[in-house]
């Protein structure tokens, strides 16, 4: 199976985000995946494209863990009879994700990858990568609504420590927000949140924190995304706990919640 490092380094920024391992060491875990993870879909190319080996590939081909809330997306272009293939992408996959309706405003990309703009019924305008788009896009109609889980992949967090006085002396904190970040994609954003729950995960030997975090509030109405924060972006020596107010830079994602 042949990898291009240009495809895999267009992740890079994600993949650092959970591992602070060298780019080769990524590359190496990647690889490892391809061999150990199992075929999600199969869907046949619109035509056919050449591969670094010479070869045409005929299939879109998604390969991933069976189980576990992280895992890693490789998605592959592969010919069907003589079963070579090259890697097209790869790129961290939170499976374990809050589930929100989401009007699609506009869908950007086309292929294996892509992105979602739209809004959710708190409001909320927002822009996220699809983890399964080159499964869904064509499914996709603007204007409609469907079933989105979102998650969120943390570049760096600490706590907030910040709060403001009332007129009546009572301390409060900075109102939740998540506000697209001035450089970067349109899925990058930066972010208050409050934490409402922290589940520690073991990844690779390293602790991740899956937190279920407040990032938009409209009345009653709360949008909560699951947010991943690896502890080496994390400040030193903390550990995120329910209540703290936590900011900083995150990606956003999401996947079709199929029925």
């Amino acid at each position: 199976m042949e990898k291009s490092n240009a495809v895999l380094d267009a992740h890079a920024l994600h993949w650092a985000s959970v591992y602070p391992d060298a780019p080769e060491d990524i590359r190496a875990r990647i690889k490892n995946v391809v061999s150990q993870s199992s075929i999600i879909a199969q869907i046949p190319l619109p035509e056919k494209q050449l591969m670094p080996n010479g070869v045409n590939a005929d299939t879109l081909t998604a390969m991933t863990e069976c189980d576990g809330e992280l895992r890693h997306m490789v998605l592959l272009l592969t010919e069907q009879t003589s079963a070579s293939g090259c890697v097209l992408a790869a790129f961290p996959f939170a499976a374990g994700a809050i589930t929100h309706p989401v009007r699609i405003e506009q869908v950007f990309g086309a292929g294996a990858e892509g992105r979602i703009r739209g809004r959710t019924a708190e409001g909320a305008e927002i822009a996220f990568f699809d983890a399964l788009f080159f499964k869904n896009a064509e499914a996709y109609r603007v204007g409609e609504s469907y079933q989105f889980a979102l998650s969120a992949f943390a570049y760096c967090a600490r706590p907030l420590g910040l709060r403001l006085l009332k007129g009546d002396g009572e301390a409060s904190v900075p109102a939740d927000v998540l506000k697209p970040a001035r450089s970067g994609a349109s899925d990058d954003y930066d972010f208050r949140a409050t934490v409402q729950h922290v589940y520690p995960m073991r990844v690779a030997g390293r602790t991740v924190f899956r937190m279920r975090v407040t990032v938009g509030r409209s009345g009653q109405s709360m949008l909560d995304v699951a947010l991943y924060a690896a502890e080496h972006i994390l400040p030193e020596g903390y550990i995120p706990k329910p209540g703290d107010e936590i900011t900083g830079r995150l990606w956003l994602q999401g996947y079709l919640v199929e029925d």
